[in-house]
């Protein structure tokens, strides 16, 4: 443990992180919902398309149509989480059960699961979106009951996963070989109990730097989309979605370039602290646990 407390990287991580978490438990009482959904940004006394710079009523400013800045960034936080532990469950589900599999019967087995896993991989996430989007955004998933977010999440999920596989097959196939495992198929253990009870629990070696860093990174891509115009248009407490609002404010007026930066700054700068808080974490782990990277006592 000393390890961990003394990584500079590993404690700045999770204090930032440890902050968007208490935000987001907190949300009920730092923001009230004044509606019954409370992802639904409120409004301010009076309607308008022009945003309204910070206020004591308001300490970070109004966006369009009067929305409340401060409280889509703290019921936001609780998006982030939210699609980011789901996006980050499902592709570690995928990629274990295709990196146990490959790694663990080798062979043909392994041959045409790596081979499935290269030509995943081969396909570039934005161009899958827009082909998902295509083929499903009018039909069973419906953009007009939100399901436009959700074929993202899918896409995200689904071309998300090779990575694991390809880590868990490297730790499958050298746990294997171990006298342990040998000694487990001579005593003629079951295949599951060989794996969920010898070689899992021993082969899961870089894959918490890896889905630390996944994290991150899946909402900077949600909020790309969000902000192209790949998500549907209903205004609620998603950062992608703020940034899709406020990107008409981003120039300001001719005599003032910065006008309107409370519609933009602080969403960003919440982003990118969410990115960066989960990236270090994944760095300090990645050092702490890595003997490679661990200083001589």
């Amino acid at each position: 443990m000393r390890k961990y407390y003394k990584n500079f990287s590993l404690m700045m991580g999770c204090f930032v992180v440890a902050v968007f978490v208490f935000t987001a438990i907190g949300a009920p009482h730092l923001a009230p919902p004044q509606t019954e959904d409370p992802y639904i940004i409120p409004t301010g006394k009076s309607y308008g398309i022009t945003p309204k710079p910070p206020s004591p009523e308001f300490p970070l400013g109004l966006m369009q149509n009067q929305a409340d800045v401060l409280y889509g960034l703290i019921w936001g936080t609780r998006v982030a989480f939210k699609v980011s532990l789901l996006v980050v469950l499902g592709r570690t589900f995928i990629g274990l059960v295709i990196g146990v599999l490959s790694g663990y019967f080798g062979g043909i087995v392994d041959s045409i699961l790596m081979r499935i896993t290269d030509a995943f991989l081969s396909f570039p996430i934005m161009a899958v979106v827009l082909v998902m989007l295509t083929l499903f955004g009018g039909g069973w998933l419906g953009i007009q009951t939100g399901g436009v977010d959700r074929i993202i999440v899918l896409a995200l999920i689904s071309f998300g996963w090779m990575q694991i596989a390809r880590l868990i097959r490297g730790n499958v196939l050298v746990e294997r070989e171990q006298e342990y495992v040998q000694a487990a198929i001579s005593l003629g253990a079951r295949t599951p109990r060989i794996i969920f009870k010898h070689i899992l629990p021993n082969a899961y070696q870089g894959l918490l730097v890896l889905i630390t860093s996944d994290i991150g990174s899946i909402v900077v891509w949600m909020a790309v989309f969000n902000f192209m115009g790949f998500s549907s248009s209903y205004v609620t407490a998603d950062w992608g979605k703020m940034l899709n609002i406020s990107r008409n404010w981003i120039i300001g007026t001719p005599t003032n370039a910065f006008k309107y930066w409370y519609t933009y700054l602080p969403t960003s700068l919440a982003i990118v602290l969410f990115s960066i808080g989960w990236n270090l974490i994944g760095d300090g782990l990645r050092n702490t646990l890595d003997l490679r990277y661990s200083r001589p006592s």
